[in-house]
């Protein structure tokens, strides 16, 4: 073996906890408000999005194997990209399906006995050690759980012919990851006739009555969607370092 094959092998064994959970971070969306720029190869300080995404749980010792779903034509361009930046827990580069719900459903079924999972969007490239490793112990410890910060805006909620005020201090803005336990995601997804109405993984174990613990988040853990959200991470990049 190599030098270099034996260091990367090393490394990867020396981020790993007995408890270790694998992430699914998904990368297959069509960046339709980005103007057709595929926001997960945009560099943030010379970087890609998901490098740093990628980066993030690499880094992290709660967490057993990184899964990227993405679209078919992108999956040599993450496999370079996870080569290019020693992203040695990469397992699989796995094509995603025609939303959301059947690219997360796809990687979980490329999963081996495991008994929770997490959920990442690879458009959130500044995702905390701390949050993953509270994320990852919550992938053992519920059947469904998400990171969120509770919204500081008023919220009105329309209706036909009214508007209501909701009670702020009872919502949240839900971020990822998200957990599951991934045999009871399959379960309730293969009884599921409309998988496009689900808009987080979340809901689709709610829809089943599973109850979903939230773990407090963090501002600093944006989505990248918009070319305004490009200029908020290059002043969060800008303040980290």
């Amino acid at each position: 073996m190599p030098v270099t094959d034996f260091k990367i092998e090393y490394a990867a064994e020396e981020l790993k906890t007995q408890n270790a959970v694998p992430v699914i971070i998904v990368a297959a969306g069509s960046s339709s408000r980005m103007g057709g720029i595929n926001k997960m190869f945009m560099l943030l300080g010379g970087i890609p999005v998901i490098a740093r995404t990628m980066l993030a749980f690499e880094r992290n010792a709660n967490v057993s194997e990184i899964i990227v779903v993405t679209k078919e034509e992108n999956v040599a361009d993450i496999s370079y990209v996870a080569q290019n930046y020693m992203i040695t827990k990469l397992s699989n580069v796995v094509p995603g399906g025609a939303t959301r719900t059947e690219s997360v459903e796809k990687g979980i079924l490329s999963l081996k006995d495991a008994k929770g999972v997490m959920i990442h969007d690879g458009a959130r490239p500044f995702v905390s050690d701390e949050i993953i490793s509270k994320m990852a112990d919550a992938a053992l410890k519920y059947d469904c759980a998400v990171c969120g910060i509770k919204v500081k805006d008023t919220i009105k909620q329309k209706g036909k012919e009214t508007v209501n005020t909701l009670d702020r201090n009872l919502l949240y803005a839900v971020q990822t990851p998200q957990s599951v336990n991934p045999e009871l995601y399959k379960n309730i997804l293969s009884r599921c006739e409309d998988k496009s109405k689900f808009t987080d993984d979340a809901s689709v174990m709610e829809s089943a009555g599973v109850n979903t613990v939230i773990i407090e988040g963090e501002e600093s853990n944006i989505k990248i969607t918009t070319p305004f959200d490009i200029k908020l991470a290059e002043m969060i990049l800008r303040e980290e370092e």
